[in-house]
């Protein structure tokens, strides 16, 4: 008895193991990471696809100006970042990535609730703190997963082309990019954590972080840089500066703060190297401070919801 006791697994270790067995069998959760890790490829190959094809007509011209014995410019792509060939990754993440994160989110704790375990969870001598690590462990390694699969497939890609190389700088600032991307994801994932254990209703569990979601991604950067719905799937396009207008001065501004996806989106911007020059952001909050502020008051959420649930009833009120 006393081995056994000695090697029992801890119960945080315990709730996180078979919570993650089941996230890695929910289809709609299987679903959605397998369309994130093929948006990522489609990234990748959309920066290799580019960099080929300029370096291909660089090459012929240069065969075309030698023959001429006109002078040979420089190649284009050596002109431009290559860290910025994988800036479609950002717009991946905020919108597959970030609602992958919800329903990961939302799957950990609505799984206990709708099979009825919870109060045997409680009758158990499992204290919530206990509960709460084991949950959110399971949060951080399945979107650590998704990120991880995204950092070797960009990390392949820069390797296997030989018209780019990148610095130590250059992996650097993506690696940390996809620290950020792995935290934005995670925010999300929180949020969702939080509301299926805080709310009655299963539907307005996963519909609540859904809502959050579509907010900071579509409507607030509308309203605060006249971002249309679909510049904001383009990142370049969700760079462009706001009309210089009172209304949007304003609404930058005050508004700016709540929109994180607007945060992120200039973050990974300036890690990539797309970010223009002159740009600036119209916040009262920078976006760094912001997305880090998002990511406690999200982390603080769950942690209070999970506190807070009933322990003695098992599934949603109907």
């Amino acid at each position: 008895m006393t081995a056994l006791a000695t090697h029992a697994m801890p119960p945080d270790r315990a709730v996180a193991r078979q919570s993650l067995l089941y996230i890695f069998r929910e289809r709609t959760v299987a679903l959605l990471a397998a369309l994130f890790v093929v948006l990522v490829m489609v990234s990748a190959y959309l920066g290799w696809s580019a960099t080929s094809t300029v370096n291909s007509i660089y090459n012929d011209a240069v065969v075309y100006l030698t023959a001429q014995g006109q002078p040979i410019p420089p190649n284009p792509v050596h002109d431009i970042s290559p860290l910025s060939l994988m800036r479609n990754m950002s717009i991946y993440v905020s919108l597959i990535g970030a609602l992958a994160a919800i329903v990961i989110g939302y799957q950990l704790i609505a799984a206990d609730r709708k099979s009825g375990v919870v109060p045997l969870i409680g009758a158990r001598p499992l204290e919530r703190g206990e509960y709460l690590r084991g949950k959110i462990a399971a949060l951080l390694a399945a979107n650590g997963a998704l990120m991880s699969v995204a950092a070797v497939i960009a990390t392949a890609t820069f390797l296997i082309l030989p018209q780019v190389s990148l610095s130590a700088a250059g992996w650097g600032k993506l690696l940390l990019f996809f620290v950020l991307a792995y935290g934005y994801m995670v925010m999300f994932g929180l949020l969702a954590l939080g509301t299926a254990a805080r709310t009655k209703s299963e539907s307005v569990g996963l519909l609540v972080p859904v809502t959050a979601w579509l907010t900071v991604t579509f409507i607030l950067p509308s309203l605060t840089g006249n971002i249309h719905p679909t510049a904001a799937i383009n990142p370049i396009s969700a760079l462009a500066p706001p009309p210089d207008t009172t209304f949007f001065h304003w609404t930058g501004w005050l508004i700016g703060p709540f929109s994180v996806a607007e945060s992120f989106k200039w973050l990974s911007a300036d890690l990539l190297d797309y970010l223009p020059a002159t740009a600036v952001t119209g916040s009262m909050v920078p976006p760094l401070p912001d997305f880090l502020l998002a990511l406690i008051l999200a982390a603080a959420f769950a942690v209070h919801s999970v506190g807070v649930m009933d322990f003695t009833r098992g599934d949603y009120d109907v």
